[in-house]
């Protein structure tokens, strides 16, 4: 079984950046690796190239089954919408998933 990525890039408005961090690291993240399957998440802020999105998630999971096991879940229904009532008015976000082609 390959290992799936689903990775998600946000922008933030700059009055908000603290916080979002904040709330992003210490609430969203472990929320969501409550979710069976879920394996690790890093977070990472744009220094070259990128003129969209200034930060990016990147959550590994089991496989590519367990991706969408949690796309069609409520588990990540409650992260949207948490995400939505803290940072939804102000940000803007892109969801990717990945499968692990090699090795």
């Amino acid at each position: 079984m390959a290992t799936a990525l689903f990775v998600v890039k946000a922008t933030i408005r700059k009055d908000r950046e603290d916080a979002f961090n904040r709330w992003y690291n210490e609430e969203h993240v472990p929320q969501f690796l409550r979710f069976k399957g879920a394996v690790s998440a890093r977070r990472y802020r744009a220094i070259l190239g990128e003129d969209t999105y200034q930060y990016m998630a990147v959550y590994e999971l089991a496989d590519e089954a367990t991706l969408h096991r949690l796309l069609e879940s409520e588990h990540f229904k409650e992260l949207r919408a948490e995400y939505d009532t803290h940072f939804g008015a102000v940000s803007q976000r892109a969801r990717f998933g990945y499968v692990q082609v090699w090795p």
